[in-house]
């Protein structure tokens, strides 16, 4: 366009702006008023919908934590379980602590399901205290690929991390290439149901750690060749299909004096929820299983045709603590490949033994 077209495009457009350049300083004013309103009255809907608060005390809040939401975050402007409490209980967060709330344990990014906070230092000792007496109980559902060919499948192999990889978070299996810093690992898988997946083989399992080590019920499921339904991590980044990761915290037991817990959660893994999950043997159901009241003792007493055992490396906690002792016992089964005799075996092992302890 010529510049004199230009000059005259100007003039006339100029008056216009003049009479529409109030209009343009209401609608700011009236932007500024909206925002001021919906900060303070209509934010917290933005940070997503109210928690779903399971068990509430002067002690406690129990809620049911959503599927890939982390539990908190460095980064303030990251939506998380922490900024959504903080949004919706402000009463209750405390700004003397980094994260506003005292998390008595931890679920995965995917994981949903229980989730333990404490009101208060005194309850969150009570409560770090039995965990360390591993006295609290906890039950996961999940989904896993294909069909478990045992009805008890006991996973006692340790976990550590994977140094192959960047990702921080990742773990594996001790006997994997590797794996350093692995401390024992314990979990009993329960088949409860076949069926099918997006039409896809899939049993749905009850799952029960005796340890709490990080991302071992994902690690487990991957070692017995049943890896949990919608793992990206432990699916080598194969499994993208799915919404979400299939595993939920469904249940928490906690021997509190005077304050006992037992929270439930609601199973997500129905047909009512997912339609894509569609159960064709029912092979269980949980309260059957709380009826036989599962404790570790009694599990590991439990007839050996009902109960497989996947444990892929000898393990004694008492190695951790003296390396000298796992030396020998591999010195000792070396020994017995290499034909050097039983009698060599023992007077190896019993040395070594006497010498260290």
């Amino acid at each position: 366009m010529h510049f004199k077209h230009l000059r005259t495009l100007d003039k006339i457009m100029m008056p216009v702006a003049f009479r529409l350049y109030p209009v343009e300083r209401l609608i700011q004013g009236l932007r500024v008023l909206f925002n001021a309103f919906y900060n303070k009255y209509l934010k917290v809907n933005s940070k997503g919908s109210p928690p779903d608060v399971l068990y509430r005390s002067n002690n406690y809040l129990i809620i049911n934590k959503p599927w890939d939401v982390k539990i908190n975050s460095d980064n303030s402007e990251e939506y998380t379980v922490a900024t959504n409490l903080t949004d919706h209980f402000p009463q209750l967060s405390d700004d003397t602590l980094s994260h506003r709330f005292r998390f008595n344990h931890r679920l995965d990014y995917p994981t949903s399901g229980v989730l333990s906070l404490s009101l208060n230092k005194k309850a969150a000792a009570k409560f770090s205290k039995l965990f360390l007496k591993r006295s609290i109980r906890k039950h996961y559902l999940a989904l896993v690929g294909g069909y478990l060919s045992e009805p008890y499948i006991l996973v006692d192999i340790p976990i550590g991390k994977d140094s192959f990889v960047d990702y921080k978070h990742k773990q594996c299996a001790c006997t994997s290439e590797g794996c350093v810093d692995s401390k024992h690992a314990m979990t009993l898988t329960i088949l409860l149901e076949y069926g099918t997946y997006n039409g896809m083989p899939a049993s749905k399992v009850l799952m029960i750690p005796y340890t709490g080590r990080t991302h071992q019920l994902r690690v487990h499921s991957n070692l017995i060749g049943h890896t949990i339904i919608g793992d990206y991590t432990y699916s080598n980044e194969k499994d993208t299909a799915p919404y979400r990761m299939m595993l939920h915290a469904y249940r928490m037991i906690v021997p509190l004096h005077g304050e006992p817990l037992d929270i439930v959660s609601p199973d997500p893994f129905l047909t009512s929820v997912d339609p894509k999950w569609k159960p064709h043997k029912v092979i269980t159901n949980y309260d059957d299983v709380m009826k036989e009241n599962l404790t570790l003792k009694n599990v590991k007493e439990k007839n050996i045709s009902s109960l497989t055992y996947h444990t892929m490396k000898i393990y004694n906690s008492q190695f951790e603590k003296n390396p000298l002792k796992e030396f020998s016992s591999y010195l000792s089964i070396f020994s017995l490949y290499i034909n050097f005799g039983m009698d060599f075996t023992y007077a190896t092992l019993y040395y070594c033994m006497d010498r260290y302890d």
